[in-house]
């Protein structure tokens, strides 16, 4: 199969890679099967803290990160911020339960391409990702 990643000079064989920094296992592991129903082939990685995020963005980036604010080490906003002084700027999937102003307002700020607060449904969590990766989508019909 190939993916197509937007840019017309880039052509993959590559499933989408994804990213998920979630500390809070039972969140993850909710969101892990709930990507199944993404309905296009998927590579997703988890790292269950910020500096294990950072960590594997560095050996490989990734298509779509998702990420949560409150993580061990450091907020998903400073991951967001240190990733793009790193180069990042693809789609960003930003959740929280500690919805407010001020994070809003700096999630806007970074770019974050979707903000969805907790606790959300997992099918409208897939859809704002498959929405992300409208490519890949359309091209399996998702």
């Amino acid at each position: 199969m190939v993916y197509f990643d937007g840019d017309i000079d880039h052509i993959s064989t590559d499933p989408v890679r994804i990213l998920l920094i979630e500390d809070d296992g039972s969140t993850a592991d909710i969101i892990q099967v709930a990507m199944r129903s993404l309905g296009f082939p998927y590579k997703l990685d988890v790292a269950y803290s910020a500096e294990e995020g950072l960590q594997l963005w560095r050996y490989q980036p990734y298509n779509l990160l998702l990420t949560d604010y409150n993580l061990r080490g450091m907020t998903g906003l400073a991951v967001i911020q240190q990733l793009q002084s790193e180069g990042m700027n693809g789609p960003i999937v930003f959740f929280t339960a500690y919805d407010g102003v001020d994070v809003r307002r700096a999630a806007k700020q970074l770019g974050v391409s979707a903000y969805i607060t907790k606790p959300f449904f997992v099918d409208q969590f897939v859809k704002t990702v498959r929405g992300l990766l409208p490519t890949q989508a359309d091209e399996y019909g998702a």
